[in-house]
């Protein structure tokens, strides 16, 4: 079984090598991609340009014609062998944008640099840029007319198939393509970017703003990579400068007013940034949140509670804004005092809980008319009720009073006794919720 990208490898070396005029070594290449895959058209069509008679070049057309019979390039070069034309190949081309002859060797054009070849980002093959799909999978590569905006395309098919380094070259042609097109570069800055190549970014994003210095988004991008790199004054600086031009902007100022944060705590510009955010979009979760965290810092612990509330509300509780937010309100809401935890309300309230399911039971084998309830249902649930008592009290109220009566001031505290409570409180409540069925 051929391996695919050892044949897509040779045959992408066969092809330079016969466009550089190195046949021998062009055949010797295509000769092996034909021993790895006979059906290999663009292989024999190659191969037959290199070969050295007449009688290997039809061999090789033949071959073409036998894998895709609608070959125009294969049937012109048998017609050519037939007639003996004394003529010999071409061995140039005319440039598709400019006209201008180039060897058919070239791959990019000498006078206006337009690239003559790119590579298939599906299956590797180089394809002839005039081609708008790769003739082999049938990938579509655009037309090479759309200039920087053809190349960038490219880039990101490539940068998907991390194909980095064509990604890279790619990326390099567009910016050539149109070095003043703050559209262009912000696209090839954001690919710098995926590629981690940040040096990169940051100098074409300079060059972008230098194109369209009203763009508010290219300074947060820059904004943002500094942050990144903890360079927080240019941070802070970029940050501005995006405020500046979009003050409105919730998205940007949220971004300055976390930097301000960070950088000077509770501040009364950072208290300031954050309500303006607010006001521009009351439903911004995070922001809330943030406003909550700058509140607490200044002892200010309603107004903490009041936005950590709004963002528990805005933000889905499984998101980490929602999460969080809960977490910290959480931390501030003032808890149950100790009389009241393990007082009776507390007791009795979860009690209720459990006396619920018999109580409708009891209820649903009285057709829901509660005078109608029958004797035994009624003994069962004052039974369930002992039961429940006894059961929170070994699990929730340990130390509610009566257990504080039987057992100390500690209660109901340790296994032993919370099994001494538990247990015959289970199977009170047990028997008494079968009784009521039973004698439904």
């Amino acid at each position: 079984m051929p391996n695919p990208a050892q044949v897509a490898e040779l045959l992408r070396r066969g092809i330079a090598a016969a466009k550089a005029g190195r046949t021998q070594e062009a055949r010797q290449a295509l000769l092996r991609v034909t021993e790895l895959d006979e059906r290999n058209e663009q292989a024999w069509l190659w191969l037959s340009g290199v070969v050295e008679s007449f009688e290997d070049r039809r061999v090789c057309m033949e071959n073409v014609l036998a894998i895709n019979p609608d070959n125009g390039h294969a049937q012109a070069g048998l017609a050519w062998l037939d007639q003996q034309a004394p003529t010999p190949p071409a061995t140039q081309e005319d440039c598709p944008r400019c006209q201008s002859p180039v060897p058919l060797s070239g791959a990019v054009c000498p006078d206006c640099g337009q690239v003559l070849i790119v590579a298939c980002p599906a299956c590797g093959q180089y394809v002839d840029v005039r081609e708008t799909s790769c003739p082999d999978c049938g990938q579509y590569l655009g037309d090479f007319r759309d200039g920087a905006r053809y190349h960038m395309t490219l880039a990101r098919a490539y940068l998907e198939r991390q194909q980095y380094v064509l990604a890279q070259e790619t990326a390099a042609r567009a910016e050539a393509e149109a070095p003043a097109d703050p559209q262009v570069l912000e696209g090839v800055a954001a690919l710098h970017e995926e590629l981690g190549r940040n040096d990169l970014a940051i100098a074409t994003y300079e060059r972008a703003i230098e194109c369209n210095p009203g763009n508010a988004a290219l300074y947060a991008r820059l904004g943002m990579i500094y942050r990144q790199r903890s360079m927080l004054a240019e941070a802070r600086t970029m940050y501005k400068m995006a405020a500046e031009r979009a003050s409105d902007d919730p998205a940007i100022l949220f971004e300055l007013a976390q930097l301000h944060v960070e950088e000077d705590g509770a501040t009364l510009e950072s208290l300031k940034l954050l309500e303006q955010i607010i006001r521009l979009d009351p439903g911004y979760a995070q922001a809330h949140l943030l406003l909550g965290d700058v509140y607490l810092n200044r002892q200010q612990g309603p107004q903490a509670i009041q936005h950590y509330e709004r963002a528990c509300k805005l933000a889905s509780p499984d998101s980490r804004t929602g999460r969080e937010a809960h977490r910290k309100l959480g931390k501030l809401r003032p808890s149950l005092s100790e009389r009241q935890a393990q007082g009776w309300g507390e007791t009795w309230r979860r009690m209720g809980g459990l006396m619920l399911i018999p109580a409708v039971a009891a209820l649903v084998n009285a057709r829901l008319v509660p005078w109608q309830v029958s004797l035994a249902a009624w003994y069962g649930l004052a039974v369930a009720s002992a039961g429940a008592y006894l059961w929170v009290c070994a699990t929730d109220v340990p130390r509610n009073p009566a257990m504080r009566a039987v057992f100390g001031q500690a209660g109901v505290k340790g296994s032993r006794r919370q099994a001494l409570v538990s247990v015959p409180g289970l199977l009170l409540w047990t028997a008494a919720f079968g009784l009521i069925l039973l004698k439904a």
